[in-house]
């Protein structure tokens, strides 16, 4: 990659006059971010919401083919769930998942969790009773630092049961939703954090469900741990000391023994050491007697995918007097611990290593958490995918387990992929007389974002799903890769260097996979730094794009972007990068 070198100078802004249009519709969904003040809210009747969606509102009002519907739990009680012993990964196998929230929180979308284990060893929720999750009231954690997410999922709802849905952390609270057809909501969670929904109807009713949901930065990783005894109520949390069933008392020791935990251990020692001992367990047989019990053969057999993992953990921290939950969904599986005085905070353990295919219809940004994790990572976890902040891709190979899975209640496992995968990437630097790379100078102050590292990070639709019916194969779409090949100012007087608040022309290039021309794809443009997209204000709501522009029928594109005027001085990239349309997957250039 070339490097071009911008001098960013306080001067003014200079109107665009693009040689191409520089935007252009694209098929799809109305994105949240583009509807009017107050419809994020539950709309007082069809009138209004029609009236705010306008024509262009393009959301199905059934299930499209290829979609999955989330019903409704017709019992009361969660069912218990029983660890099975096929520790050793399946050979040739492939793992789907399926991202519902933009940013992507891949591969931790909670879909069950479980905070207890019954006499029997399996994994059950304390209590199943909901409660209300009062939509868009103050959040618990005050003026803590949090993210949001969007979430795009297909229900169906009951008059007799409520309809469980996707979550994203421990603790959350739900800002807004909409639905489609136009339909009064309430949230509800129970003991375990398991989010549902229901409606106030007489009869079955499926919707098209968009929610917003905010979580506290703390929840995804543990950061501070008080130096607690853990041996006192201060290791609960506030809530009710973990029930402990006789064949877990009995075997409990023996683990722990094993770890070097002591029960009058201090918190943050005890966390630290368990962890080292879970996240190093092996792909291999289940070799230890099960005499004791499947939770003493996996504790003691360091060996399982990440399920087993996650068990044999949350268990062993019951045994101590911890809270903590079994977490997972078709694809993964986690542990959430709660830390006194902080609230609930995921532990990832790591797992097997087999395949996943990342079903995705629509760009995502990818989540990075702003709290790092502390834990230790022993050799080999670090390059699990779990363990790294980038999003699995398409054929990508990412550590997971239990092949076929498809139900939320059957994960199969867990994470591990190249650190510094990028989704859908392109083929990388141009030849031409510029490219992606600047090197910028100057002394101006300016504000660097980050892809759902705070409230209102995450664009508000941006993860809705297209219309094509990804599971069609008429809709089966190819990887294009983009390229920048030219970079220069439009006003070549001040020398060579770019300055902020002027125009920059952008020329590159887009081919499908079997190298012929991308014709009409659109194509934004981008500022990175650090590995992260800048977002300016330059409109209503923050956006990394600097314009936007189409593909010519040679699949070269020619831009001319106007350099933000709060863009700080400093060294960056230059990105193309494209949402796909019906024919071509989501890419960028590098």
């Amino acid at each position: 990659m070339l490097a071009w070198c911008v001098a960013l100078l306080a001067v003014p802004a200079r109107a665009q006059s693009p040689g191409r249009p520089l935007h252009r519709e694209i098929p799809g969904d109305l994105g949240f971010g583009e509807l009017p003040a107050g419809v994020l809210s539950p709309p007082g009747s069809a009138a209004q919401l029609a009236s705010a969606a306008g024509g262009a509102a393009r959301w199905d009002e059934s299930v499209r083919p290829g979609e999955r519907l989330l019903r409704p739990r017709e019992t009361w009680g969660s069912a218990a769930r029983e660890m099975d012993r096929d520790t050793r990964s399946p050979p040739g196998t492939e793992l789907r998942y399926e991202e519902v929230f933009n940013p992507s929180v891949a591969p931790f979308k909670r879909t069950h969790a479980y905070d207890a284990v019954d006499d029997l060893g399996r994994l059950v929720v304390r209590d199943p009773s909901l409660r209300p999750l009062p939509v868009d009231v103050p959040p618990s954690w005050g003026n803590a630092p949090a993210a949001r997410f969007t979430g795009d999922v297909f229900v169906e709802l009951s008059p007799n049961a409520p309809t469980p849905i996707p979550s994203v952390a421990g603790e959350q609270r739900v800002v807004s939703y909409r639905t489609v057809p136009e339909t009064p909501l309430a949230f509800f969670e129970d003991s375990a954090g398991n989010l549902f929904v229901r409606a106030p109807l007489a009869d079955l009713r499926r919707v098209r469900l968009g929610y917003v949901l905010e979580a506290p930065q703390r929840a995804f990783a543990v950061g501070r741990v008080p130096n607690v005894p853990l041996s006192t109520s201060a290791a609960h949390e506030g809530l009710p000391a973990p029930e402990v069933p006789e064949f877990l008392r009995a075997a409990a020791p023996e683990v722990l023994n094993r770890v070097g935990v002591l029960r009058e251990e201090r918190m943050p020692a005890a966390l630290r050491l368990l962890a080292g001992y879970f996240r190093e367990f092996r792909d291999g047989d289940l070799r230890e007697s099960l005499d004791g019990g499947v939770y003493r053969a996996l504790a003691l057999g360091h060996v399982g995918a990440c399920r087993h993992r996650a068990y044999a953990f949350v268990l062993t921290l019951h045994a101590l007097g911890m809270n903590a939950r079994f977490v997972g969904n078709e694809a993964h599986a986690w542990a959430e611990v709660a830390i006194p005085g902080e609230g609930w905070a995921r532990v990832d353990l790591g797992g097997w290593n087999v395949p996943l295919r990342t079903d995705e219809a629509s760009a995502r940004e990818t989540f990075v958490p702003e709290v790092a994790d502390t834990l230790p990572r022993p050799p080999g976890y670090g390059s699990l995918y779990s363990a790294t902040p980038n999003a699995p891709t398409r054929h990508t190979r990412v550590g997971h387990g239990e092949p076929g899975a498809t139900d939320p209640d059957d994960d199969a496992d867990d994470a591990g992929v190249n650190p510094g995968a990028t989704a859908n990437p392109g083929t990388g630097a141009g030849t031409g007389t510029g490219n992606g790379t600047m090197a910028a100078s100057g002394t101006a102050a300016g504000v660097e974002g980050a892809p759902g590292a705070a409230p209102g990070a995450a664009p508000l639709g941006s993860g809705l799903r297209e219309d094509p019916a990804h599971g069609d194969p008429a809709n089966v779409r190819s990887l294009p890769s983009l390229r920048i090949e030219t970079v220069r100012p439009v006003d070549t007087s001040t020398g060579p260097s770019f300055v902020r608040g002027t125009l920059v022309e952008v020329g590159g290039s887009a081919f499908d996979e079997g190298g012929a021309a991308a014709v009409d794809l659109p194509v934004s443009l981008e500022l990175w730094r650090g590995g992260r997209p800048v977002r300016a204000d330059r409109t209503a709501e923050a956006s990394p794009s600097l314009g936007a522009v189409v593909t010519g029928d040679d699949g070269r594109f020619r831009a001319r972007v106007l350099l933000p005027m709060d863009l700080a001085s400093g060294e960056y990239d230059l990105r193309a990068v494209t949402p796909g349309d019906a024919r071509r997957l989501p890419a960028r250039s590098e």
